[in-house]
């Protein structure tokens, strides 16, 4: 089958973009197949040399001048975007657009030729015209705000300082995050916020979730939603509960969205007297010996949870494991793997399976055929890989072959 394939001319593997304006007859014809394409940009010239290619899925298909300018991402367009432009744009957006309120139509009338959008349209609702004006295909959606709304890009805290701040009735949109994380008078953001769009997520207190869920615009559909329990104090970071950071504690009920790991010195009085509950949205570690206090401060039906005996052993990175870690070792130890294991090939296979306690694995581990049986008979969680290390590496790519790319040119 490769000896056909590479008679026949080179085979490209799955393609974001495939751009085809400017292709010929000859660098069409190089071509055996593709594999999936998002997007397949093609100008009127090129349009017949389409037929000429064997591709697997396609997305979609999109006429696209030669002189347009390519923008992926998010683009901006502000009150300076046309400034000083010699002559109109000619523009093909694959991601978002925004347009801020601040433009005038006649910046779009003049610093604008046509406009393509593979993606998501947000125009105030005063620019709809001239926009849609120029506005040669959209494959996506629309949205618009008013002139008066008050636009955040990005991620934006809403506390009772910033609430201060807006005009009464205000209508706010956030493309981005809002982040609510203390509890905030309900009649305030009654008086402050009239309606609220958000394209993106939210993280509120579960006190505040019905009057900010009241104001929420859907027209761009509705974003997702986390609630922080009432009582919690949100903690968005991972960190080690040891026996200091304990006592400082910034509330009595946490809510961390990170991974936590209890210190093996925590006393299990002091967890008792100092912590009341604790949610763990990531991965929460902690030494066997502090289980019972656990679990009557953490729903483990909701927890993705680690008990493990004897010394921890954790591999967040690209890590090698010797026979030599071995000798330091006192009993058991348990391994939690969330980056890449390579366990050594001369490693017995036999110490693996008498000397940890419990493997969990979430990231990648590589071993022997032989070594693979121990690993299987102490593994925990099994959301990760586990490779065979003995498995010749793949040949060279051949020259006519190329990859997945996001953005190919013929």
């Amino acid at each position: 089958m490769e000896t056909h394939d590479k008679a026949q001319g080179k085979v490209i593997g799955s393609v974001g973009t495939l751009d085809l304006r400017h292709a010929t007859e000859a660098s069409v014809a190089g071509i055996c197949r593709i594999g999936n394409v998002g997007a397949l940009l093609y100008s009127p010239d090129t349009a017949p040399l389409i037929t000429r290619l064997k591709i697997g899925n396609l997305g979609a298909t999109v006429e696209v001048p030669t002189d347009a300018k390519m923008l992926s991402g998010q683009t901006v367009f502000n009150h300076d975007y046309f400034k000083d432009q010699p002559s109109p744009l000619s523009l093909f957006i694959e991601g978002q657009l925004l347009i801020q309120p601040d433009v005038l139509a006649g910046d779009i009338e003049k610093g604008l030729r046509e406009l393509i959008v593979s993606g998501q349209i947000l125009c105030p609702e005063h620019l709809t015209g001239a926009i849609q004006s120029k506005l040669r295909s959209l494959s996506g959606q629309m949205l618009t705000y008013t002139r008066t709304s008050r636009m955040v890009l990005g991620a934006l805290t809403l506390d009772e300082t910033y609430l201060r701040s807006l005009k009464d009735n205000a209508e706010l949109v956030v493309v981005g995050k809002l982040n609510a994380p203390k509890v905030l008078p309900d009649d305030l953001l009654e008086q402050k916020i009239q309606s609220l769009r958000v394209i993106g997520r939210v993280v509120c207190r579960e006190e505040n979730a019905q009057a900010l869920l009241a104001r929420l615009d859907d027209r761009s559909g509705s974003p997702k939603l986390t609630a922080i329990p009432a009582g919690f104090e949100p903690v968005e970071k991972s960190f080690v509960l040891d026996a200091d950071l304990l006592k400082a504690l910034p509330g009595r009920k946490l809510y961390c969205t990170g991974r936590v790991q209890i210190d093996p010195g925590v006393d299990p009085a002091a967890l008792d007297s100092h912590l009341d509950a604790l949610v763990v949205k990531d991965l929460l570690i902690c030494p066997a010996a502090l289980k019972d206090g656990v679990i009557r401060k953490c729903n483990l039906v909701e927890t993705k949870a680690i008990f493990y005996e004897g010394e921890l052993w954790l591999v967040d990175d690209e890590t090698d494991l010797l026979a030599s870690r071995f000798d330091y070792l006192k009993g058991q130890a348990t391994l939690v793997v969330s980056g890449e294991l390579k366990i050594a090939p001369d490693l017995d296979p036999k110490l693996l399976a008498d000397r940890l306690a419990k493997i969990h694995n979430l990231g990648q581990i590589q071993c022997t055929p032989a070594q693979r049986g121990a690993v299987q008979s102490r593994l925990g969680l099994k959301e990760g890989r586990l490779t065979d290390s003995t498995r010749p590496k793949p040949e060279p790519v051949d020259e006519d072959r190329i990859g997945s790319v996001g953005y190919l040119k013929l």
